[in-house]
């Protein structure tokens, strides 16, 4: 469960950083960076959680892992943006049957949305790859979340991989018994993957009553006990503070007036 995330980095200096700070951290940081309207203030965040996320070791790898499972939503709205918001015609793409415009005001937008996914991304990366999920559990529970959504989180992400040795278990023993897969529209490919999920599903529900039952003769209660003895350091708070001066300062110089939108007119 230590290495639950895969890219944790095993020797950071960030992982000395008691977890609280930097869950609070990140997340006022996404905060922050979501509800700027400036791309300059944008790029300065972004370059200084790229700073952040060198000082972690943090590879590039990592980072587009990451990102890339963010590529089917944010990423479709970053190329549709120039061409559904009106404004002032950059250029036209001919689709055949209709011809798209591209808007000087669409193109601001998506890359305004672009950045802030960016800081998003980059942010929660370099808070779960130094940290250990075990402790990123803890601090939610320190910073008062819902035990109950700690809890969902933490037996999702365990028994998530216990269902899929099952799941290479049963496709082992369906080949042991000469199964083989028909085309994607043969009937009996569905039939095959519907009887494999059923099976699946029950199979997960007996065990995760064995488990329930199996905590409960162990005096497990639904409370998660401190050990009383995790206290933030100064250190850690002094960090804390260091990283969100930035984000905190450009925010109130946009909502003064001092930092604006770059103009792609």
């Amino acid at each position: 469960m230590e290495h639950i995330f895969s890219g944790f980095i095993k020797h950071s200096p960030l992982g000395r950083i008691d977890a609280r700070v930097k869950t609070i951290v990140a997340l006022g940081f996404v905060v922050i960076t979501a509800t700027m309207q400036s791309h300059l203030a944008l790029l300065a965040a972004l370059l200084l959680m790229v700073a952040v996320a060198v000082v972690a070791r943090l590879s590039v790898r990592v980072f587009f892992k990451r990102l890339a499972w963010l590529i089917p939503f944010a990423g479709v709205m970053v190329v549709v943006f120039p061409f559904v918001i009106p404004g002032t015609p950059l250029g036209q793409m001919d689709a055949g049957l209709f011809t798209l415009t591209a808007t000087a005001e669409g193109l601001e937008k998506a890359i305004l949305l672009l950045l802030r996914v960016l800081n998003g991304v980059l942010a929660l990366t370099v808070l779960t790859t130094t940290t250990k999920f075990k402790d990123l559990l803890e601090a939610l529970n320190h910073l008062k979340v819902p035990t109950i959504f700690t809890q969902l989180m933490e037996f999702t992400v365990r028994y998530f991989f216990v269902l899929g040795d099952e799941y290479k278990r049963m496709q082992t023993a369906r080949k042991a018994r000469g199964f083989e897969a028909g085309s994607v529209f043969s009937r009996k490919t569905y039939q095959a993957l519907g009887e494999l999920v059923a099976v699946l599903f029950m199979r997960s529900y007996e065990r995760g009553d064995r488990v329930f039952l199996a905590m409960l003769a162990r005096g497990y209660g639904g409370h998660n006990h401190c050990c009383g003895h995790c206290r933030i350091q100064r250190a850690d708070l002094y960090w804390g503070a260091a990283v969100m001066v930035l984000p905190v300062g450009l925010k109130i110089l946009e909502l003064g007036g001092y930092l604006w939108p770059i103009s792609l007119k």
